[in-house]
């Protein structure tokens, strides 16, 4: 047997170890290549998210100062009732009307809101107000020339009294700042009342707060100009985190939970690993490229392990005339000869002899010539079984008369 045709044999005796070993390599290319936060280019202020741009750590730190954390990721209506402390940073979704008016309510019955509004701008520079802003009475900072180009923060932030800022150090300067409506004119003011919290120079002059606390009938919502302050890469190193902390520890009872909104994150429920390796094979260029290649495989494997059908016709095609016997033992001990196996093939035809006699079969050519003397004794030299002695006599041994005196033998005798 050749080399080529071993190994053939080989993987067709070992399919099942194969497409294993096949699904094994592209779970661990999956697992690999899944998709990453890191991977992706828009930011998320999300709790899911351990990644620079998410709040996870924020989360982790509000849950081991002694307040439960939570996700809600579903709609502020129509859903759940709004509870506890509802933290809503950057959202890509906004929330609509209704959903405004549910979380507002529930500010009014006496919870807290912590916000930072997201950063919509038009093509001139002004910003986009949404539902909440206009609700609260926010405004963030318009963006003025080379702003677009670069992220020019602005200057000298200063900490306001409160019992949130004792004890901060100085605060990076932001980037973003926000005007909130009755800050300088309680009579136009939409909320009950405001504290800055935190304010700085804007390029062109101007004073711009970048965190404050709006008063709301028994609650409060506590708004940041940004984000950025309270994202995993900077959560450890800047003063806002702590106010952050601080706020959602202060204004939530011990029995309550801090919500971290996903739902507006765009995050509609948490997704398994087996959902994201799913997700990667089906609804990704490169997981379908390696599904297809999988399927390959697997069609080779098929391939190479399936037998198509039998080796030779179970009827013999009817063109062709059936061998007699005695062609059939003819060919057979031209097999035998070419395989150098002539005397097997002469105990082979004597061992049907001996079971007919009851006699052990014989293992060699001296015990087959016993075999025959004894049942021919006395019976002469022109007998079935003579002619049966004197094939196996020949050099080598004469198949066809050997198998023609046996057969003669037991239709005699039968």
């Amino acid at each position: 047997m050749s080399d080529i045709e071993g190994a053939n044999r080989g993987l067709a005796g070992r399919p099942a170890l194969w497409i294993g070993v096949v699904i094994a390599i592209a779970l661990v290319v999956g697992y690999l290549y899944r998709p990453e936060g890191l991977r992706s280019e828009e930011e998320l202020r999300s709790s899911f998210r351990t990644t620079p741009d998410g709040v996870a750590a924020l989360a982790r730190g509000i849950e081991r100062l002694g307040r439960p954390v939570g996700q809600r990721i579903t709609p502020l209506v129509e859903a759940d009732p709004v509870r506890g402390t509802v933290a809503l940073l950057e959202p890509p979704l906004f929330p609509s009307p209704r959903e405004v008016r549910a979380l507002l309510d529930r500010v009014r019955e006496g919870g807290t809101l912590i916000y930072a509004p997201p950063h919509r701008f038009d093509e001139t520079g002004r910003p986009r107000t949404t539902p909440l802003m206009d609700s609260l009475g926010v405004t963030l900072r318009p963006r003025l020339g080379r702003e677009w180009l670069s992220d020019t923060p602005l200057a000298q932030p200063r900490w306001y009294e409160h019992p949130l800022t004792a004890g901060l150090p100085p605060s990076l300067p932001p980037v973003h700042g926000v005007r909130v409506r009755g800050e300088s004119d309680p009579d136009s003011s939409r909320v009950d009342g405001v504290e800055r919290l935190l304010a700085a120079e804007g390029p062109q002059g101007g004073l711009w707060t970048a965190a404050a606390e709006l008063s709301l009938g028994e609650g409060r919502v506590v708004v940041f100009s940004e984000a950025r302050a309270l994202a995993n890469e900077r959560v450890a190193n800047d003063p806002l985190a702590v106010l952050a902390v601080r706020a959602a520890l202060a204004y939530t009872p011990p029995a309550d939970t801090v919500f971290f909104d996903e739902f507006h994150q765009g995050i509609r429920g948490k997704r398994t690993r087996a959902e994201i390796l799913r997700d990667f094979f089906l609804a990704s260029p490169g997981g379908r490229t390696l599904l297809h290649l999988v399927a390959v495989c697997f069609l080779i494997l098929a391939c190479a392990g399936v037998r198509f059908g039998a080796p030779t016709p179970a009827v013999a095609p009817p063109d062709l005339e059936r061998r007699s016997p005695l062609e059939q033992v003819s060919a057979l001990g031209d097999l035998y000869r070419k395989a150098g196996a002539s005397n097997t093939a002469a105990l082979l035809l004597l061992a049907r002899l001996a079971r007919i006699a009851r006699h052990p079969p014989p293992r060699t050519i001296a015990e087959a010539h016993s075999l025959l003397r004894r049942l021919d004794a006395g019976e002469g030299t022109d007998t079935p079984l003579a002619r049966a002695r004197k094939g196996l006599q020949a050099h080598p041994p004469d198949l066809a008369e050997i198998a023609a005196g046996v057969d003669q033998h037991v239709a005699a005798r039968g």
